[in-house]
Parts: structure tokens; C-alpha cells; sequence
């Protein structure tokens, strides 16, 4: 580990990881034999570690299963830290002895040189590093041999201990407050969930989808084509691409050829209609920016086309998309077969509040005041959490500089 030292206090050292603790990973018990599954002993995956105890989980393998592949039994109290993938640089304490995989590896100090919770902490303020210094392409991953090199600032146990109980003390408190800011924040889309669902349920007379828009799906690749990342004429949306603020994300767009799109060219959307996914993640809704007007949709979404625009507005349809009544309705016309899937037919038949097009945009213009201003809270919201969370990394710099 190519490391800038910095220059420590009198009694502190700079050691190797492996100087001052074993390390170990994991492996799997074949899952085609019965026997190495279904037993008495915890199994954790790399996905149930997150910088904090690691509790007990529901899956279990038996004893055959140490006996006969690679997968070891570590100790309650275990500092785990996940090496590849999407979890890569979580931390986590064993409360229970477990047996993990081949993605995880197994921390034990020496107790007498290292406290755990010390050695925890500091791999946490280095996080960001080791990510930085991981191989592979888009997921990250981290060698043993990398973690056996990490430089570990070092001073005596005794020192060690105060440093843990003070930043035990410090980051519980801001813990805390990042919490009750994000619990904040969420209480606020409550609200505009609530005044979203008052204003429709106010509304008496309903209307079919299928009365006020054309419900058409979406179409997949010829057998044998595939996505490219090189930009084209045609671009070609996923449901990946769809985002929670009911537009599209711009940042990962595939594309397809012109000769592609030549086969599938009738299923494309236009910034006038609304997409809803249909498989998979369902009743994903939002509007088309006009950059991607005429794009190609995909097979597991479904656009709704405005019959009549003196009828009904289109971000009151998406609005509408938002409710719980929508999701209910919704929901029961889910049919779960390999995977949840909206049938258009029954899509089709959801049913819609419906006012005149004077009041639609009244109400429109009434929640889209009520987002504006969520917005601007929930910007400051997270502003203070950044803030906390800079905070959070000062201390754990100070402390390894034995500033704190």
C-alpha cells in the first residue's frame, strides 16, 4: 500500500496490518450438496456488513460443510471487511460465530498490540483509499495481500483505548443527528404523499386509462443484437434508466444501430407521453426529456399515449401515477410469475380521478408548490448531513494524527 506517512506522536509507531493481526477469507460449501446447507451454523454474506454488529441472519450451513470445502468458522467478536464488489471496504463485528465466503475477510489483533475497535475505526477514515486502490474494472475489488500491507498508525494499547472511547462518544452523538436529519427528510415526502393522495381522493368521478390514453409497450432487442455505449441516432431507454424524480437518468443511455432500430422502430416514446415500467420494478412513471424524444423503449416498460389533450393533462396523469390509490391498483393487477409483471390489458383498466382540465392543472400547479418547497428543505436537510458527515471524517483524521 503506497501510503503518505505523516508524522506521529511520541510512543506511536507505523506498523503492517500483518505485523499486528491475522487475516483470513472464507469459501463456500457447494450448494449442489444438501448436506452442507440447512444445518446450525450462521453464514454471512458481505452484503450484511455495514460498519456496524453484525446480527445473527436466517441462513445456516452444517458442520459437513467446514469439513469439506474451504469455508472456515470465525469467532464471535471477528472484525469482517467485504473485498469485493458493491460492498467492498464495509466493515463489520461478528456477534456470533459464523462462517462467511471467499468476498470476506477475517481480521483477528493481536490483543496485546491492537485493539479491534481501534483497528475498526481506522480502516473506516481510510475507506475512501483503499476503494481508490482496489483492482477491477466497475466493481472494486481488494487483495488480502493489500490488507495485510496496510500502514497502521500505532500507539500503546492504553492510548489506543481512550481513543476508542472518545470517538465512541463523538460519532454515536453524530450518528444520532444524522439519523433524526434523515428521518427528517423522509417524514417531508410523507407529507407530500399525504397531500398528494387528499387532493385525487377528493375527486369523484373516475375515467379509465384506456379511455384518455393509448397504453402500448415497449420492444426488445432482435435475438442475437446488443446495447453499445457508442453513440448513435437512436438511443434505446431501460428501465435502469428511469429515476425516482420521474425523469431520465442521461449518465448510463445505451444506443442501438440504425439498422436495429429499422426492425424495432414502432416502439419509440415521445416527449408527450409518459413511461411506466411494467416488469421487474413496477409503476416506475416520468416524462421523456426532449433530448431523447423518438428513443426506443424497452420491452419491460409501457408508454401512455394522450388521446385527447383537451381531456386530461399530462402531468396530472403523472401525478396521478404517484398515489397510493394508483399503487394499489396497480398492485393488484401485478401478475408474479418468474418475475412481478404489469399486463397492459389490465394497465389499461386502472382507474384515474377525473375533474376538468382547469382544476387538473389547479391541483398540478398546487403540488408542484408543495414539492418546490420540500425541495428547498430537504436541500438544507442534507446540506447539514454532508456537513455531519465531514465532520465525522475530521475527527477520525485528528484521531489517527493523535490530535484528539
Amino acid at each position: 500500500m503506497q501510503q503518505v506517512l505523516y508524522k506521529l506522536p511520541d510512543g506511536w509507531s507505523w506498523r503492517k496490518l500483518s505485523e499486528l493481526a491475522k487475516t483470513t477469507s472464507g469459501g463456500t460449501p457447494s450448494r449442489s450438496n444438501k448436506d452442507y446447507w440447512g444445518g446450525s451454523i450462521p453464514w454471512v454474506k458481505s452484503g450484511e456488513l455495514g460498519d456496524s454488529r453484525v446480527e445473527k441472519n436466517e441462513e445456516f450451513i452444517t458442520e459437513l460443510g467446514l469439513k469439506n470445502s474451504s469455508a472456515k468458522l470465525f469467532p464471535k467478536e471477528s472484525l469482517l471487511l467485504a473485498l469485493y464488489g458493491a460492498t467492498a471496504g464495509k466493515l463489520g463485528v461478528l456477534t456470533y460465530d459464523a462462517a462467511t465466503n471467499q468476498a470476506v475477510c477475517c481480521i483477528n489483533q493481536d490483543d496485546q498490540l491492537l485493539a479491534r475497535d481501534f483497528l475498526r475505526y481506522y480502516l473506516l477514515s481510510q475507506r475512501k483509499k483503499i476503494i481508490e486502490d482496489s483492482f477491477g474494472g466497475a466493481q472494486p475489488n481488494i487483495s488480502q495481500a493489500y490488507v495485510r500491507e496496510i500502514d497502521i498508525p500505532t500507539p500503546p494499547l492504553t492510548e489506543q483505548k481512550r481513543i476508542v472511547e472518545k470517538l465512541d462518544a463523538l460519532l454515536t452523538r453524530i450518528d444520532t443527528a444524522i439519523e433524526h436529519l434523515q428521518e427528517s427528510v423522509t417524514l417531508k415526502y410523507s407529507l407530500l404523499q399525504s397531500a398528494l393522495d387528499g387532493q385525487f381522493s377528493a375527486i369523484t368521478d373516475r375515467m379509465t386509462i384506456e379511455s384518455l390514453a393509448e397504453v402500448k409497450g415497449g420492444k426488445r432487442l432482435p435475438k442475437g443484437e446488443k446495447l453499445s455505449d457508442e453513440v448513435t441516432d437512436h438511443p434505446y431507454i431501460r428501465v435502469a434508466d428511469f429515476t425516482d424524480k420521474g425523469t431520465i437518468d442521461l449518465s448510463g443511455i445505451k444506443y442501438i444501430s440504425k439498422e436495429i432500430h429499422e426492425q424495432i422502430k414502432r416502439y419509440v416514446i415521445s416527449k408527450d407521453d409518459l413511461y411506466i415500467s411494467i416488469a421487474g420494478t413496477i409503476g416506475k412513471t416520468g416524462f421523456i426529456p426532449p433530448e431523447l424524444d423518438g428513443a426506443n423503449l424497452t420491452e419491460n416498460a409501457a408508454k401512455l399515449v394522450i388521446k385527447d389533450k383537451q381531456q386530461i393533462d399530462l402531468s396530472y396523469l403523472y401525478l396521478f401515477t404517484l398515489t397510493s390509490d394508483f399503487s394499489a391498483q396497480a398492485g393488484l393487477a401485478t401478475k408474479t410469475v418468474a418475475q412481478p409483471k404489469l399486463a397492459l390489458t389490465r394497465l389499461s383498466k386502472i382507474e384515474i380521478p377525473m375533474c376538468s382540465l382547469e382544476e387538473q392543472k389547479s391541483l398540478v400547479s398546487t403540488i408542484e408548490a408543495l414539492k418546490s418547497k420540500i425541495h428547498d428543505a430537504e436541500a438544507v436537510l442534507l446540506g447539514k448531513i454532508e456537513g455531519l458527515k465531514n465532520l465525522k471524517a475530521s475527527i477520525l483524521d485528528s484521531a489517527f494524527k493523535g490530535e484528539l
